[in-house]
């Protein structure tokens, strides 16, 4: 994010976050914090909203859950922010993961990192 900063160490633009979780809680806690914390942040309660922004803004960061209870998850929005946005740093967070389905998922995508990446 070196790039976002004028000379005098301050952003030129706010970073643009989005963060998508199916718990209202959740999504309230997050933007106060975030946005105290000087990001710029969209929300989304399901997969389709968060389509919906991906598709129609540009986003330099995604934290996502990973299980929703409508159709698609996590991978799918992570999928989709990283064909509108490959740049964009991608976060996966739930509070029932499934680590072997996420990792072998996130390893499948072309921009993820190598497997080495993951073994100690």
């Amino acid at each position: 994010m070196a790039d976002l900063l004028k000379p005098s160490g301050k952003p030129a633009t706010l970073p643009r976050l989005l963060v998508v979780d199916d718990d209202e809680a959740v999504l309230d806690t997050l933007s106060q914090v975030l946005q105290a914390s000087g990001f710029q942040v969209s929300f989304a309660a399901n997969v389709n909203e968060a389509l919906a922004l991906i598709g129609s803004q540009t986003f330099d960061a995604l934290l996502s859950d990973l299980h929703m209870p409508q159709p698609g998850d996590g991978l799918t929005v992570v999928s989709a922010m990283r064909h509108a946005n490959p740049k964009a740093v991608t976060l996966i967070a739930s509070a029932f993961p499934e680590l072997q389905r996420a990792t072998t998922a996130i390893l499948a995508e072309p921009y993820s990192l190598p497997a080495s990446a993951f073994r100690g």
